[in-house]
């Protein structure tokens, strides 16, 4: 019984430690883009994001998970992500919190083990974005321990 409980607590620690100080660099020298396609189920929004990871190595081994547990919160949802180095200019302006027509959701990591990510709400008006933001937010700071904000859209 008390090896269980030893085992126990040695994965619980492991867990922590890989989740909130992974042995991931710190410092994006090299950054890929994880372009992210998300259906949240019950409610049939799509949102389009993009995670900036440290590597390619990080990107694609990382990327469909990472943001698939950190959106858990939200209830089911289905991710598909594909990796780039390059984004658009439109979209590297979402980095900045630059305003953009669609509103969007950002998240600066807080931990070595997150990556920083907008999220854009595409065909949902800005106003039904901007009542139902704080309660978006709060939800991903559920999972998430940096900073989760919305950028309000200049259209709808």
């Amino acid at each position: 019984m008390k090896g269980i409980i030893i085992a126990l607590a040695l994965i619980a620690a492991g867990y922590y430690i890989y989740h909130n100080h992974s042995p991931f660099q710190t410092t994006v020298t090299d950054p890929y883009y994880a372009e992210i396609r998300i259906n949240l189920r019950a409610s049939n929004v799509q949102l389009v994001g993009f995670g900036k990871m440290n590597s390619l190595a990080d990107c694609t081994a990382r990327a469909a998970l990472v943001w698939a547990n950190t959106l858990k919160t939200l209830g089911e949802v289905e991710v598909k992500s594909d990796c780039k180095k390059e984004i658009s200019e439109r979209y590297r302006k979402l980095f900045v919190n630059e305003k953009i027509p669609a509103s969007y959701i950002a998240l600066d990591r807080g931990t070595d083990g997150e990556r920083d990510a907008r999220f854009i709400f595409y065909g949902i008006p800005s106003s039904y974005v901007s009542r139902e933001c704080q309660t978006i937010t709060q939800r991903i700071r559920q999972g998430y321990k940096g900073k989760v904000f919305c950028v309000q859209g200049s259209v709808g």
